[in-house]
């Protein structure tokens, strides 16, 4: 049996769109799925959507939700933050935290970026229990005019959310993450460098954790049977690292 909600959340004066699926009984711990950017709350392909199922069945909640000037939640695409991202994945966290939930978080692409960075918030530091990054995207090589408009695949925004990313301080944040960490990238990503994604990697890798690199997969979305096992990787890395 499972329940879900769907429900609002107002942060920095934006509702933002929460979908919350959990077991019945309700065990106390959460994932909270932080999707990428131009993205929405089920994920590429539906991923995130397929993945909490098999979360609710073995006991776990989900959180899923549409990040501000994203999805369902209030904002024009063109003003994204990332700030505001960061503020947001902070929130919901600490939300549950003082609800008694035992707090994982995952995302995809800048969700990913978010994630760690959001780890680092003094309201949430030492206290998230794990990490699952799907192809984490630091934006440390980003050199681009920040008053610049841009556009991607009919959605304009602003240069000022990839300057916020870089000015977040990903690598420190990550540095300073004591929790568990499952890393994916696929290994042809065309928006991630080579020598970024490896930098990643070698990092998450001098920490004792696990990194997958699928063979012949792009950013996003993944062969089928390939991300059977990013799941199910997914899965043992939460079991791991909280107990409930």
């Amino acid at each position: 049996m499972k329940m879900n909600t769907i429900y609002s959340e107002m942060i920095n004066d934006k509702k933002i769109a929460c979908y919350l699926s959990e077991p019945e009984p309700c065990q106390h711990k959460i994932v909270i799925m932080s999707h990428g950017f131009r993205s929405s709350s089920i994920g590429p392909a539906r991923s995130f959507v397929d993945f909490s199922r098999l979360l609710i069945e073995r006991g776990f909640s989900v959180l899923r939700f549409d990040q501000p000037n994203s999805g369902n939640s209030d904002g024009d695409f063109l003003n994204s933050s990332f700030k505001e991202w960061i503020d947001t994945t902070t929130f919901l966290s600490k939300k549950y935290m003082e609800k008694g939930y035992e707090v994982a978080l995952m995302g995809q692409s800048m969700g990913a970026t978010t994630s760690v960075v959001a780890t680092a918030r003094p309201e949430v530091r030492g206290l998230i229990s794990c990490l699952i990054l799907w192809v984490p995207d630091p934006k440390s090589e980003w050199t681009d005019p920040i008053e610049a408009i841009y556009e991607e695949m009919g959605q304009k925004y602003r240069g000022r959310f990839w300057l916020e990313a870089k000015e977040s301080e990903f690598f420190e944040c990550l540095d300073g993450f004591k929790g568990g960490i499952l890393l994916v990238y696929g290994e042809k990503d065309r928006y991630i460098s080579y020598e970024l994604r490896q930098k990643v990697i070698k990092k998450v890798g001098s920490m004792g954790h696990k990194v997958m690199v699928l063979k012949g997969q792009d950013h996003s979305p993944w062969e089928y049977d390939l991300i059977q096992k990013v799941y199910t990787e997914g899965l043992a890395l939460l079991e791991k690292y909280i107990k409930k």
